[in-house]
């Protein structure tokens, strides 16, 4: 465990698990050093063991995921438009790969929260898996 100062209440201390992450540490991963945000350079990013974060890209790519080990994916942005990642179960059907699938949109209107349940149950399954990897699909 790890204690941290909180900044809005001045000496009260806060602890954080080793497994979490501050705000502030968050946006230190996040921003470059002027304090702007910066968009990955890669296809994907491996954001904690056995989980991946990635776009369209390499979500299109099966041989691709089949060379990293994906076993797993959970497109949080299932969709034809633009602003979707265009796969569904039936792209990966034959490859071993377990998919799962949730049509959000990225709008301040839309309540994501409805699919935390949903979208944690599946995580739970892929990670209890043992072998493989997860990968996590957001929006463009």
């Amino acid at each position: 465990m790890k204690k941290h100062l909180s900044p809005a209440k001045g000496p009260l201390e806060v602890t954080v698990p080793d497994t979490e992450v501050t705000v502030q540490q968050l946006n230190k991963l996040l921003s470059n050093g002027s304090g702007f945000y910066s968009l990955p350079a890669q296809h994907f990013n491996e954001v904690f063991p056995r989980i991946y974060i990635g776009n369209a890209f390499v979500a299109q790519n099966v041989m691709r995921l089949q060379r990293l080990g994906v076993t797993h994916i959970l497109n949080v942005a299932e969709g034809n438009s633009f602003m979707h990642v265009n796969t569904n179960a039936e792209f990966y059907t034959g490859t071993g790969i377990t998919y799962h699938g949730i049509q959000a949109n990225d709008t301040e209107q839309f309540n994501i929260s409805a699919f935390f349940e949903e979208a944690a149950d599946f995580i739970d399954k892929a990670m209890a898996h043992g072998k493989g990897w997860l990968l996590i699909l957001l929006f463009l």
